[in-house]
């Protein structure tokens, strides 16, 4: 990690040099000696990273290398802070001949001073210890290569990970549907860390024998981290009981009388993933009614005592280590994870390195898995994979694990180590938003520019190598493969933050270690449900002036003032928990700011102009967005409420803008060249010429979504635009004048949306021919005629199809039209929709007969709710004269 540290601080000084000229001009001499040295000095890194787990005295000379570096790019932003370069060019050249500027110079000449001692006084104990320079400048070829290569993670089956749990999720799955038991019961697997509890409920929870047999279902992870307000608000949020905002005003004796009366009406299971302590479930059983309707929880934990005590007339399964066979199984799925392994031809000397490898990792899935991430990536050759069996200290005993895992972070190139290293800000089974954290990223300064590719693209390389690598795992993605969703193992987890904090790169400050005496020296820190009293008390009193990122999980609803945002040198700002921020106008000091995500805010000072190295701007809710956001070149990424930019824009970096309005211009200006995704709001007629004036000059779009207000009519051809064929994702919500027929959509597509359409002809003849479409989605009054068909061949790829009067599934919508009000007729012929896997259908009340789906055998899921009766009654299992065409539907859901 050293490497990476000076490695970045060097970059950073290069980079200022170019950018900086008069700023530095009197000093450029001093930072240029200072950029050449540290990358000197990263070349010895590795042998001294390397010798310093045996020499206490080298581990302490990595430490001043990284605190060094450190110092000089403190004083560096220290300087450029104060002679404020929000200025423009030519006041900054008058400037430079104030006092303040020489006194300025002065002193960041009187640090630098004091720097070159410190590093001088490096290099003679470089020579004394006998560090070497073992750099072969590997890092940058390891780079490009890593972005060069075809990730197939979007085919990649999660199914991989599971080995040798057939038999524990049969046992399991007999004992949750067990019939002669009645009674509310706990069933606990247990096991050491990495063994795969998490996985095997997760494959219980999705079964779909247990998605038929309980009426609710509810997923909650319970970790270290949480507290039981949390947790009870989560549960609630889970079964969409009531609003968020509710929730959060309630008390804990509300939250559980409210869990118990919404689980009393249905058989339930509770699944509650990894529990520390047992005064957990003594907290959490209280919500929990034993109505004697079969109804479980299932929880998992590492300890057999927690087990027990949740209850005690339950024998606990404990999960095995896997044998040689499943051991080897698993090692090879992971290793060739496109081909089978005698596919793949190895041959008998590669196989027998295998079972050496194999054995080290002592039957635990996770060092398997990991060790299988790494390898698929090295050439499979006896030679390479022995080099990875030598490189590992494997002589201590109990901590293969951890070797393993030291050994794949270790063969990281160094921006990706940072990358990786970044994870550990995040709370234990966070689900992680991919393109929120590439732009954290990015903003960081992790992510290099290389030609001919944006920083998302490279960003988004580097993720999906992390991915192949097994130190990441994917929840979600999107229909074009990328990365929606992802999360990291809690031992990885682990392993981050150990490595992170003996860096200094990274402090996550908890309930549990609410200042640590290390928290001065780090250059990012992450609070984990901590009262918004107690960070504004550490923010006062900290002396963490080098502080480079702050982040915020799990707060309370409490209002926070302006200590937290003292820290002048950040870069990334996440502050989205809070609620009622008031931000001070001190923001505007903020310069090397980069990243800023905030909550529901009260007001925003129009000093946030100043912020000009500002990439990404992502506000939940807030008032009006200040004009002067937009005098910021640099913006890559915009996600807020509504905004409503000025009548002449030109932002060439801006990738992202999201949701924006017209407001009350007759014509626009704007030229976002390089934008790739918008979101656009009509509520004027004379807005669709402005939206088209917009269009046209979209050449990169590949997500589009415009709402129209009711009064307002959508009257574009996407085919009139340049990024027509390459538009992935479109969502148009709002009437299309006069009933008319669907445009020609674009033929890339892979996802889209409609709402409101009003058509009057069938639009599946036309959207059936989207060869790439993988999911479609149509709410509320899309088509008001009688009659639908889908054709033989029609829809190749769909796999998703929603026909449902709720645009946002998390919303409790109590009045909402009709999906297709007049629909009578549903014909699906033969052959169509071949790949189909799920299906929701809701508020189609004049179909009487269902479609015949007998012959789609792809479909694994399907879910009716407020439909006829008439219909229902010709579903009903085995009786209903339409059963027949969905008896081969493994998950049903008819009804609420």
């Amino acid at each position: 990690m050293a490497e990476s540290a000076v490695a970045q601080v060097a970059t950073r000084l290069a980079g200022l040099l170019s950018q900086e000229f008069w700023l530095l001009y009197e000093v450029r001499d001093e930072v240029e000696w200072m950029e050449r040295e540290l990358r000197r000095i990263k070349c010895f890194l590795k042998d001294a990273d390397a010798k310093g787990k045996r020499d206490e005295r080298v581990k302490n000379w990595v430490n001043d290398v990284i605190q060094v570096a450190y110092l000089a790019e403190d004083t560096i932003d220290t300087f450029l802070l104060k002679v404020d370069q929000s200025h423009g060019c030519l006041s900054r050249i008058k400037y430079w001949f104030k006092p303040s500027a020489l006194i300025a110079r002065q002193n960041v000449g009187v640090e630098i001073g004091k720097i070159k001692e410190r590093l001088n006084e490096i290099k003679a104990s470089r020579e004394a210890y006998g560090i070497q320079n073992l750099s072969e400048d590997g890092d940058a070829s390891n780079l490009i290569s890593i972005i060069r290569r075809r990730h197939f993670s979007s085919q990649y089956s999660d199914d991989a990970d599971i080995v040798g749990l057939f038999n524990d999720q049969k046992i399991l799955l007999e004992r949750l549907m067990d019939r002669q038991q009645q009674r509310l019961c706990v069933i606990s697997i247990v096991g050491i860390g990495g063994l795969g509890k998490t996985t095997l409920a997760q494959k219980l929870y999705r079964d779909n024998a247990i998605s038929n047999h309980f009426g609710k279902r509810i997923w909650v992870t319970v970790s270290q981290e949480n507290s039981l307000m949390g947790l009870l608000r989560k549960m609630l949020e889970e079964i969409r009981v009531v609003e968020k905002e509710k929730l959060e005003k309630m008390t804990e004796n509300d939250l559980i009388d409210m869990l118990n009366v919404s689980l009393r009406t249905q058989r339930f299971l509770v699944v509650l993933d990894d529990i520390w302590q047992e005064d957990v479930w003594k907290q959490m059983q209280r919500s929990f009614p034993d109505v004697n309707n079969g109804s479980r929880v299932l929880i998992t934990t590492r300890f057999l005592n927690v087990a027990k005590g949740a209850d005690p007339r339950n024998t606990p399964h404990e999960l095995p280590l896997l044998n040689d066979d499943e051991s080897m199984k698993l090692l090879l799925k992971k290793a060739f994870p496109y081909e089978d392994a005698d596919q793949a031809n190895c041959t008998s000397e590669l196989l027998d390195m295998g079972h050496r490898l194999m054995r080290k990792c002592g039957g635990l899935p996770l060092a398997l898995v990991v060790l299988g991430g790494l390898l698929s990536i090295k050439d499979k050759t006896p030679v390479v994979w022995r080099r990875v069996l030598e490189t590992m200290d494997w002589a201590a005993e109990g901590r293969q694990c951890q070797e393993i895992l030291a050994l794949s972070y270790e063969d990281l190139p160094y921006h990706m180590k940072s990358c990786f290293l970044y994870l550990g800000a995040y709370p234990e089974d966070y689900e992680i938003t991919g393109n929120e954290l590439i732009w954290q990223w990015i903003a960081e300064g992790f992510i290099p520019q290389e030609e001919r590719k944006t920083m998302e693209d490279t960003g988004e390389a580097i993720l999906e190598e992390l991915i192949q690598r097994s130190l990441i795992h994917v929840n979600m993605r999107k229909n074009n493969g990328s990365v929606k969703k992802c999360g990291v193992h809690d031992l990885l987890l682990d392993f981050a933050r150990s490595a992170a904090k003996k860096d200094f790169f990274l402090t996550v400050c908890s309930n549990e270690n609410d200042q640590p005496t290390y928290l001065a020296s780090a250059r990012r820190v992450a609070f984990h449900n901590v009262n918004a009293t107690k960070i504004n008390e550490i923010s006062r009193v900290s002396t963490m002036h080098g502080l480079r990122t702050l982040m915020a999980f799990g707060l309370p609803p409490l209002p926070i003032d302006s200590p937290i945002l003292r820290f002048k040198l950040l870069r990334v700002l996440d502050l989205t928990d809070f609620t009622d921020l008031l931000i001070p106008k001190e923001i505007g000091a903020m310069i090397h700011l980069r990243y800023l995500r905030l909550g529901k805010f009260l007001a925003l000072p129009s000093l946030v102009g100043d912020l000009q190295s500002l990439q990404t701007v992502l506000f939940r809710e807030g008032t009006a967005i200040p004009t002067t956001l937009w005098k910021i070149k640099t913006l890559r990424h915009v996600q807020v409420g509504l905004c409503k930019p000025p009548q002449s824009l030109e932002l060439k970096n801006l990738l992202t803008l999201e949701r924006v309005a017209f407001g009350s211009y007759k014509t626009i200006n704007w030229r976002f060249p390089n934008l790739r995704k918008l979101k656009v709001l009509i509520n004027k007629e004379h807005q669709g010429s402005m939206l088209t004036h917009l269009l046209c000059g979209l050449h990169h779009l590949i997500s589009l979504c415009i709402e129209a207000t009711k009064y307002c009519a959508i009257e574009i051809n996407t085919k009139d635009f340049p990024f027509h064929n390459h538009l992935l994702s479109l969502t148009l919500l709002g009437f299309w004048p006069n009933g008319g027929e669907v445009s020609e959509f674009p033929t890339c597509l892979t996802k889209l949306e409609l709402r409101g359409s009003r058509l009057e002809q069938d639009p599946m003849p036309k959207l059936e021919r989207l060869q790439y479409l993988v999911t479609l989605k149509l709410f509320q009054n899309v088509y008001l005629g009688k009659t639908m068909v889908c054709s033989t061949g029609g829809f190749p790829s769909l796999k998703s199809l929603f026909i449902t009067n709720r645009l946002h599934e998390e919303l409790l919508l109590w009045y909402v039209e009709d999906a297709m009000p007049n629909l009578e007729e549903w014909r699906v012929e033969r052959g169509a929709m071949p790949k189909l896997a799920f299906l929701k259908l809701t508020s189609c009340k004049m179909l009487k007969v269902f479609p015949d789906l007998q012959h789609v055998m792809s479909l694994q899921e399907l879910e009716l709710r407020d439909m006829s009766q008439e219909l229902m009654l010709r579903l009903q299992k085995e009786a209903g004269e339409d059963w027949y065409k969905i008896q081969h539907v493994p998950k049903l859901t008819l009804g609420e």
